[in-house]
């Protein structure tokens, strides 16, 4: 049953991306589930036991999903980042915004407009200061949240959608 929720979880966070090894990614997820000490292990990542005991499955999410996240501690090196991921469409950073809260309710409305419509969400913890950041098809967000609560890993909408779902 856990693997299934694991596999959903990779397979809505991924959906729309070109993937080659999604089935490594949720094998590796899933041993993690299951025996966390050999996947830290194997990972060279004790610190996260040692900072956080049940942040290992967690970890092995942005750890199997490292190349797709936007990681960054200042809001217009975050739109730099979320624009070269969308293949430049969103342009200069908006003059006058200041606050992520600010700069992600100015976004959203502008990934709406794509197809499938986008969301950006936060996903588990950066053990840092800095965001760390998905972008997914905004059809999967409700599930997402769903599979993240049910498996503890941290997740938060960066904006307030404009259609109130």
């Amino acid at each position: 049953m856990r693997e299934e929720k694991i596999e959903q979880l990779i397979t809505l966070l991924l959906e729309g991306y070109d993937v080659e090894n999604k089935e490594e990614m949720i094998s590796n997820c899933s041993l993690c589930y299951v025996n966390p000490a050999q996947y830290i292990k194997d990972n060279d990542a004790e610190w996260i036991i040692e900072s956080n005991e049940d942040g290992a499955f967690e970890f092995s999410v942005t750890n199997e999903l490292f190349d797709f996240l936007i990681r960054g501690d200042k809001i217009d090196e975050i739109h730099e980042l979320i624009d070269e991921s969308l293949n430049n469409l969103i342009g200069d950073f908006p003059i006058g915004i200041r606050y992520a809260g600010d700069y992600f309710k100015w976004l959203q409305p502008i990934l709406n407009q794509e197809d499938p419509p986008l969301e950006v969400i936060e996903l588990a913890d950066s053990y840092s200061d800095e965001l760390q950041l998905i972008i997914v098809e905004k059809h999967n967000v409700e599930n997402i949240s769903k599979l993240c609560q049910e498996l503890r890993v941290h997740f938060k909408r960066t904006s307030i959608p404009a259609d109130g779902i």
